[in-house]
């Protein structure tokens, strides 16, 4: 009987640890869906709340009646750039554009539109505030095709520069189908973890050391991660874990940073290049 007791109870606790790590699971799915949904809700959150309907009413009357001047997208064109004019940023559901609209400046070119009514004026300021919050909205940009590169001319590019250190059967392999365009482009210019990583959620593996050897005036060598280096001195932990700050008078330092290479090109790097190599990288699946 006791036996039996001791191992319906021991079947009682596995049941209830089995449920709490499902539940860990299902918490941890959750966590990571809504890390994801991160930037959307951001740039939802950032972006104010405007009556889309008026939006769209203004857009059909602004690009037929202003475009062929100010550009149907408000940037500018033959006239200026509304989606920056202080007009603009100051009105109030038409209370400064109606102004301007209906008298218009005809020492610039504009006619006067005084046919407008108060309720189409009012949609074209909407619409006119969209695109200004579009603009500034950074959350809420959304990125074109980042592919436009010859691959070729990026393997290329990658063979000349790239290979000390990567290879595209070795940690390169299947690289585009881990992260998208966007990501693979910011990892290939500046391969160190940022805050943007740790708070969407994305694994982050610890930024490899940097190493450091110091050949001291004594004829001593002693070498470790670098912990800080200035014009007098040098900081790190030895191969045995010791703190030791040396000074860096009639001393050789070596640096060895595995990011020298990626800070190295960043100067090098034409337009051409970027998008050669990133399309070459995106054929790596």
């Amino acid at each position: 009987m006791f036996i039996r007791s001791l191992c319906a109870t021991i079947l009682v606790i596995c049941g209830v640890l089995s449920c709490f790590g499902q539940a860990d699971q299902a918490a941890n799915a959750e966590k990571q869906t809504k890390k994801k949904s991160a930037v959307d809700a951001l740039a939802e959150m950032m972006a104010p709340k405007i009556d889309q309907a008026a939006v769209e009413r203004g857009r059909k009357l602004f690009m037929p009646a202003c475009g062929f001047c100010h550009g149907n997208d408000a940037r500018g064109k033959s006239g200026p750039d509304l989606v920056r004019s202080a007009v603009v940023l100051h009105d109030d559901r038409g209370d400064t554009i109606g102004v301007v609209l209906r008298k218009g400046r005809p020492e610039r070119g504009m006619p006067a539109f005084a046919s407008l009514t108060d309720e189409q004026i009012a949609d074209i300021s909407l619409f006119l505030h969209s695109r200004a919050s579009e603009v500034s909205n950074r959350f809420g940009y959304k990125l074109g095709d980042l592919v436009t590169g010859d691959p070729h001319k990026g393997e290329v590019f990658f063979q000349s520069h790239c290979t000390s250190c990567h290879s595209p059967t070795g940690d390169l392999a299947h690289i585009s189908g881990k992260y998208e365009a966007s990501e693979l482009q910011r990892r290939m210019l500046y391969p160190s973890p940022n805050m943007i990583d740790t708070w969407l959620g994305r694994p982050v593996a610890p930024p490899a050391p940097t190493k450091v050897t110091v050949h001291l005036a004594s004829g001593e060598t002693v070498s470790g991660v670098l912990d800080h280096m200035d014009e007098f001195n040098v900081s790190l932990h030895d191969s045995g874990g010791k703190a030791r700050t040396l000074s860096r008078e009639n001393a050789t330092v070596d640096v060895q940073d595995p990011r020298s290479g990626h800070s190295a090109l960043l100067p090098q790097y034409t337009d051409d290049d970027m998008h050669n190599l990133l399309a070459y990288l995106e054929t790596l699946k």
